[in-house]
């Protein structure tokens, strides 16, 4: 009976080190792509609104080519035409962003400094807002609406 009672401290530890390890393993994410909780995937009809001191329409295509888990990727190939002159730039980039439930939110990168989007889906098509900020303090800002292009 005394060297059962010697032991019992050791099974003691050892049940707890097993609960530990069953309590780490919870904790425990895979790396491997995760299916999206949104479907962004494909080509999106972009267009939009600069607003500001200088006022120009924003038309082109947002193009998502990955997505894992909440985080995606793509491009913006957007052409800005001013209001005032009808002169018009090309700007594209690449895209970045998650999006969780039925928001979106990310930065394309269009010009010098990100342009950050935040915006709804509501079935095939996101409609937000815009946001930039220059290195020299200059703002930018504007509306989007993205619709989903046909198969």
């Amino acid at each position: 009976m005394s060297r059962a009672r010697s032991l019992w401290p050791v099974a003691r530890a050892v049940l707890r080190s097993f609960a530990c390890l069953a309590g780490f393993a919870g904790c425990l994410r895979s790396t491997e792509a995760q299916p999206s909780q949104l479907e962004l995937t494909g080509d999106w009809i972009y267009s939009g609104v600069q607003a500001g001191a200088v006022r120009e329409n924003l038309a082109g295509q947002l193009r998502i080519t990955s997505v894992s888990g909440t985080s995606f990727q793509g491009r913006l190939d957007i052409v800005g035409t001013n209001e005032a002159t009808g002169e018009s730039r090309v700007m594209s980039g690449l895209v970045s962003g998650t999006g969780q439930s039925d928001i979106v939110d990310f930065d394309a990168h269009v010009e010098t400094t990100a342009r950050r989007h935040v915006g709804q889906v509501v079935a095939d098509t996101i409609t937000g807002t815009w946001v930039a900020s220059s290195p020299g303090g200059a703002m930018s800002s504007g509306t989007f609406r993205a619709e989903r292009a046909s198969p």
